[in-house]
């Protein structure tokens, strides 16, 4: 049957756009050389330019030490809750001198937003991956105010000092660590919510990233998610229809795999053996010497978030084709002949090089195995969706049988979610080939039914629905 991407269905039987894998690839620019194949040298042509390196990190971002102890940490939280207090109570006062009337709650004035988000990207880990987890919602389902403070957080985790950094790389590699590396550089090219990236050169030549786990952070999360709910809740900024508690029962789990980079280390050896047959997709080989618990170092990978090389016209129409066949062909072999997936839905994640054409995969922390019963009725709901209105009922069977509705749904629900199916299966219905997803409006047009379904569902998300990167329209 004609393929629908997991990522198309998951929005629609999820009922939501809520995406489940968001930490961003700041903090996993993991990597090998950008070359035309994995393992190939990267020698210039004679007058040629280097290769293409968009890992940079966020100008939101600031040197500041993070908050290690449980005990700490609860403070900052304490302090923010009293802050946000007190910003609301300005803005009520001047609301009332000034008779104006604002759309935003006065928790969520510009200037608790900025003091939210400062206190996200300062204290890192738990708190800032589910901020960072929210911010992946669709644009419309989240108030103006919380969509600015999102974006921040998304993009702005502050980074260790260098005594801190040093601390973390000798308790994890021992005193002697540096005996390995030619060069280090001590700014890192990316931070987000588990740790920072640094770039370095090996003694035998070959460039790395050096990715150094925030301390404190593993130790953290219980105390910060429920710090995080405690705020959450406090400030209003997510739909009941979100399930909060879902969410962060997410966070915790996640968090918890992400802090243990051998596993991390594990899951990107394993992708780049199922990969290794496909050379136009490269997938980066693991240090050992200098990798650890919360130290993980993988070879460099040069080139472009796909996105930002698209945004800068650095892709040929034909070339962006040929991309998105590749990126489509790689999700169904994840899901339905591998079995296992990288689930985080960041396009960084994906990195293209202009001069070789080669696309290379980084971030394998959030990785996900699927049993073969769960890829066979996804498959049938997928073939559900692609033949549209007509197979109605095939879309809730399959879907209360995979646990995205309970059968206790009105009416009201029901119709959201199925026509919700429907437009994510269109264009990979048997009429719609070749589909141009260039000029698609689906990700405006099912917002209506997304707010209706945040309103209506009974059931949160399932936790093992996959997701990819979305076919956008300017993607």
């Amino acid at each position: 049957p004609p393929p629908l991407a997991p990522a198309a269905v998951s929005a629609a039987t999820e009922s939501a756009p809520a995406a489940a894998r968001a930490e961003t690839s700041a903090s996993r620019p993991t990597a090998a050389r950008a070359t035309a194949t994995p393992s190939a040298g990267l020698d210039l042509p004679a007058g040629g330019a280097p290769p293409a390196d968009g890992q940079t990190l966020s100008k939101m971002s600031t040197q500041r030490s993070i908050p290690v102890h449980p005990a700490t940490r609860a403070i900052h939280f304490g302090g923010l809750g009293i802050g946000l207090a007190a910003g609301a109570a300005a803005a009520a006062v001047r609301r009332a001198v000034s008779g104006e009337q604002e759309a935003h709650p006065l928790l969520m004035n510009e200037a608790n937003v900025e003091r939210l988000a400062a206190t996200l990207c300062r204290l890192r880990g738990a708190a800032l991956k589910v901020g960072q987890m929210l911010s992946f919602n669709d644009a419309d389902v989240l108030p103006p105010a919380v969509r600015t403070l999102m974006e921040r957080v998304r993009n702005g985790a502050d980074w260790m000092p260098a005594w801190q950094l040093e601390e973390t790389l000798r308790r994890e590699l021992g005193d002697r660590w540096r005996e390995h590396v030619e060069s280090f550089d001590e700014d890192p090219v990316a931070a987000a919510s588990i740790g920072q990236v640094h770039r370095a050169t090996l003694v035998d030549g070959r460039r790395v990233a050096i990715k150094v786990q925030y301390p404190g952070v593993s130790d953290s999360i219980v105390s910060d998610l429920w710090s995080m709910r405690q705020l959450v809740t406090y400030t209003g900024v997510v739909p009941p229809g979100l399930y909060l508690d879902r969410v962060l029962e997410v966070a915790r789990e996640e968090l918890l795999e992400e802090c243990d980079y051998e596993r991390e280390a594990a899951n990107t050896t394993r992708f780049k053996k199922l990969l290794s047959p496909y050379t136009e997709l490269a997938v980066p080989a693991v240090v050992p010497q200098l990798s650890s618990k919360h130290v993980l170092t993988t070879e460099w990978m040069a080139g472009l978030p796909i996105d930002k090389a698209a945004a800068e016209g650095a892709i040929e129409p034909a070339e962006r084709d040929r991309i998105g066949e590749r990126l489509l062909w790689l999700t169904l072999s994840e899901l339905f002949k591998f079995r296992f997936m990288q689930t985080d839905p960041n396009w960084s994640n994906f990195l293209y090089e202009p001069r070789t054409r080669q696309l290379s995969m980084i971030d394998f922390g959030a990785c996900r195995e699927y049993d073969a019963p769960f890829a066979a009725s996804y498959l049938r709901l997928v073939r559900a969706c692609a033949d549209g209105e007509a197979q109605r009922e095939a879309i809730l069977h399959h879907s209360r049988e995979l646990g995205f509705l309970t059968g206790e749904e009105g009416r009201t629900m029901l119709d959201a979610h199925t026509r919700a199916a429907v437009l994510v299966g269109r264009p990979f219905a048997d009429g719609e080939q070749p589909y141009d997803f260039g000029k698609q409006t689906i990700s405006k047009r099912v917002t209506g039914d997304v707010q209706t379904m945040l309103r209506e569902r009974l059931t949160p998300p399932r936790k093992v629905t996959p997701h990819a990167p979305r076919l956008s329209d300017d993607t």
